[in-house]
């Protein structure tokens, strides 16, 4: 069996080949295709989430899958927008929910977005990213959780965001050397911990990343076994309920509106 590092670098090495060879593939090019197409006739969050395809390739691209079935909270999502310190953007607990609403900007700029071909061609490249991801947690999940890990995390500006997405978390706690038993600390005794032993604007560092992930899928190998048990990938990368302990409401406002395309990562 290969470790999980030498998986991950195999994946990283060849991570833009990987990327060329799956626009290729039949399924996903058929979803690029409709989506492309597609995405400039809506002008609404209603009108996304009505279209099933238009509305499961959005919540792929920005890892929320898992929630397609909430169309009800995504709808509420989209109407209010991130501007209003009580939207419910604002007051989730995973920052994956205000990403999407801020991508989209319905509330903000209307249909500017989904009609600029720039924005259709980054939401095309996260969703073909995302789709990479997962081909690779089929064979292996600590390549899968590295790879989001590397693509997320130089996002994050403190230590209670990372403990609010559940893959960050699990790749942080374990690449920092961390039990499973701290999952039940206190999470500001847990920030400190962390903040202790990595100093969080050290994410942006792709070396210093580097070597996290790499101790992460060392540390995961030997808790499983090489090719061993491997985690729920479903729970893993789902967000974590509304009010939860892993970080609490830690998302920060971004009181600006948006004009032409938001950035997102």
């Amino acid at each position: 069996m290969i470790s999980s590092y030498a998986s991950y670098l195999a994946y990283e090495r060849t991570y833009e080949t990987r990327l060329v060879s799956m626009v290729k593939s039949g399924p996903v090019q058929r979803e690029v295709e409709y989506f492309a197409e597609n995405i400039g006739k809506i002008s609404t969050g209603d009108e996304l989430v009505a279209d099933q395809r238009l509305y499961r390739f959005a919540m792929k691209a920005f890892d929320l899958e898992s929630q397609i079935f909430a169309k009800g909270l995504i709808k509420k999502l989209l109407k209010e927008g991130i501007t209003e310190p009580l939207a419910l953007a604002n007051r989730l607990t995973d920052s994956k929910f205000k990403t999407f609403a801020k991508a989209f900007a319905f509330a903000e700029v209307g249909d500017y977005n989904v009609k600029n071909p720039d924005f259709v061609k980054l939401v095309i490249e996260r969703y073909l990213k995302v789709n990479l991801e997962a081909r690779a947690g089929e064979e292996n999940v600590a390549v899968q959780l590295g790879l989001y890990f590397d693509r997320a995390a130089p996002r994050v500006t403190n230590w209670y965001s990372v403990l609010a997405d559940k893959a960050l978390r699990e790749v942080a706690l374990t690449g920092l050397g961390f039990p499973p038993e701290v999952n039940s600390m206190n999470v500001d005794r847990l920030v400190e911990r962390m903040e202790e032993r990595f100093d969080i604007k050290d994410l942006q560092d792709e070396e210093k990343r580097s070597k996290l992930i790499k101790r992460f899928t060392l540390m995961y190998d030997i808790r499983n076994g090489i090719g061993g048990a491997a985690s729920d990938r479903v729970s893993l990368f789902s967000p974590l309920p509304s009010g939860s302990r892993g970080g609490g409401q830690i998302i920060t406002m971004d009181a600006s509106t948006l004009g032409a395309i938001s950035r997102f990562s």
